[in-house]
C-alpha cells in the first residue's frame, strides 16, 4: 500500500475473506480458486484493491487530517 501510494494509485485494505477459506471441501470453491491460479493446498488470509481514482487527472484527492487525541508524552 506504501508503494501504492508513492506511485499515486489507490488501494484499500479488505481484510481477511473467510469465505475463501471457510469451506475447502466445496468442489465449486475449489473450482474457482484454481481460476484464480491458487493451488488446492494455499489459503487466502488477506486481500486489498488497487487502482487509479476516479478523479479528472488519475491522482488520490489528498488532504491533511486533523490532528486529534492520543497525546505522546515522553520523559
Amino acid at each position: 500500500m506504501i508503494a501504492a501510494n508513492a506511485l499515486d494509485l489507490g488501494s484499500c485494505w479488505i481484510n481477511q475473506l473467510k469465505w475463501l477459506t471457510a469451506d475447502t471441501e466445496d468442489p465449486a470453491l475449489l473450482q474457482y480458486l484454481t481460476t484464480l491460479g491458487m493451488e488446492n493446498d494455499e489459503r487466502v488470509y488477506g486481500a486489498m484493491i488497487l487502482g487509479s481514482p476516479d478523479t479528472h487527472d488519475g491522482k488520490p484527492q489528498r488532504k491533511p487530517l486533523e490532528r486529534k487525541g492520543n497525546e505522546v508524552t515522553r520523559i
